[in-house]
Order: structure tokens, then sequence, then C-alpha cells
């Protein structure tokens, strides 16, 4: 007598669109600890290469709304002379240059994409001290191959700073999420963010294709307040911003078994601190230069 399995049916929520990106993103800018985190790498950054005491002509990909770049300049003392941001969303664009503008130097914005075949018009400065990731490569087609051709643009001595995740948890339900999903409906390259992407990937591609490349880390870990999350009663609403954020997708619509699995990946994943679920990550800072 031969037994039929039936296959676990998969997961048909859709990624969050452009505007549920942007509003979750918000949330996550708001509250996030991650600034603070990265603060302190850009600080040892910037004083190993005395970006403090000379001029500095910057290259910023995936600028978003410029928050960082103005906190480099305005709380660590980076010594700005000019800035190209480029930067394809437009509705992050009209805060980018309100961001820029209050840095009181040269700026352009640039709304390419990047990636292996960007140029830069002829009258533009093609040679940068200092090229800047800060947590964008998510969204790229070709993240190694963008970063190997920002290397092209490094002026004598230049560096490049790659922001990204370590591996760990939001790598792993973003993954499990992609694992129990429909792919025509849900798969990293249908989402704005390719949230499985980590550092180890990017230096281990780089590791493997470009010797001509010197490579060294900083981390530091980050921790998010998840506790309204965790402590969540059963009749209480299940949307959350943050975990949206990370899985690129509704928490609320998925399967219960789902969102069994994640809740408990998640909370398997924080310390409590002070009574508080706290989700933990790490942040890699990843130095090029060639």
């Amino acid at each position: 007598m031969m037994t039929h399995v039936t296959p676990q049916q998969l997961e048909t929520t859709p990624p969050l669109t452009e505007e549920g990106y942007a509003r979750t993103f918000a949330v996550m800018a708001d509250v996030t600890s991650e600034y603070d985190v990265m603060s302190g790498i850009a600080d040892r950054f910037i004083s190993d290469n005395k970006f403090r005491e000379n001029p500095v002509k910057m290259l910023t990909v995936g600028a978003g709304r410029g928050k960082f770049e103005v906190q480099l300049v305005k709380e660590l003392g980076l010594n700005l002379e000019y800035v190209c941001a480029i930067e394809p969303n437009m509705e992050q664009v009209k805060h980018l240059e309100v961001s820029l503008k209050s840095l009181e130097v040269e700026y352009d914005i640039n709304t390419s994409f990047f990636g292996p075949q960007f140029r830069f018009e002829e009258e533009k400065p093609q040679k940068f001290d200092f090229i800047l990731f800060c947590h964008s490569l998510y969204g790229f087609d070709d993240p190694h191959g963008s970063v190997l051709h920002a290397t092209n643009f490094l002026a004598p001595g230049g560096k490049v700073l790659i922001f990204i995740q370590g591996g760990g948890a939001t790598a792993a339900i973003f993954s499990y999420l992609v694992e129990k999903s429909d792919p025509a409906i849900f798969s990293p390259k249908k989402c704005i963010g390719d949230h499985s992407l980590t550092a180890d990937k990017i230096i281990s591609q780089l590791r493997k294709n470009a010797n001509h490349v010197s490579i060294t880390t900083m981390s530091e870990q980050s921790s998010e307040d998840v506790d309204d999350f965790v402590r969540r009663k059963p009749d209480e609403p299940t949307r959350n911003y943050k975990v949206d954020f990370w899985l690129q997708a509704e928490y609320g619509k998925l399967s219960e078994e789902t969102k069994r699995v994640i809740y408990e990946m998640i909370v398997n994943n924080c310390d409590v601190v002070e009574g508080r679920y706290r989700w933990k990550h790490w942040c890699y800072g990843i130095v090029l230069s060639v």
C-alpha cells in the first residue's frame, strides 16, 4: 500500500513594495543602534587614514538620505572637501539633497545605478580618497563586481569602506523565508534588499577573484529592542516594521507555522537587557585598498 505525502504548501507572501520598504527602513533608521556601532568603526577608520588632517574627496554609493555622511563630517570630523553621492531612489534624493547642502562643501548627486558598467561624466572627479558603501550592497544585482569596479575610482592611497551585516540572525530568518517560499513570488532577486548577503560572502569572493586587493575588517555587535514583538499577546496585531524589514516581507501575512519558526529564531537570538529582549547581530566594516 502506497502512502502519499503532501508537501508543505509554499509561502506566497510577496516582498515589500518600494513604499513598504521605505516605510520599514525609516522606522529602523529612527530606532536602530546601528549608527552608533558604525560610528565607532568609522572613527577608527578616519583616524587610521588621517582623514581629519587631510582633505578628502568621497564617493558614497547608495547614499540613501545621507544621514551617515552627515554624521561622518559633523560628529567624527571627516575633513570633507568634495562628495559625490550615488542614489537612484528619487524619494531618497529629496532628503539627500538637504543633507549634503548642510555640509557646506562641493557635492554632486548621481541618480544612476552603480555597477560594473558605471562611468562618470568626463568633467566630474573620477578618483576618490574614500569610497563608502553603507549597508547598500544588499540591493545590488552584482555586489561583488560592483565593489571591485569601485576600486577603479580610488586615488593613490585611497580606501573603500563597506558596512555590511555579519553572518547570523538576519541572514538566517531571511534565508529561511526564501527556502519556504514560492520562488516565483519571493526570492532574493525579487526583493529590494537581499538580506542573505553577509560580510563572509563578500570577503570570500574578493579573496577568490581579486588577489590585488588588500582586505582588513573591523566588527562590533549591535542590538535592537524587539521586546514589543517577543511579548506580543495572541490577540494583538502581528505587524512589526523592524521584523518586516529584516524579512523583506510582512511577517503577519505568513503561515502560522512559518511565523512560529521565525518567532523562535528571533527569541533564541536575543539577550535580555534590563528586562527587555534585544535582538543581537554583528556589523562589519570591510576596508579595501589596492
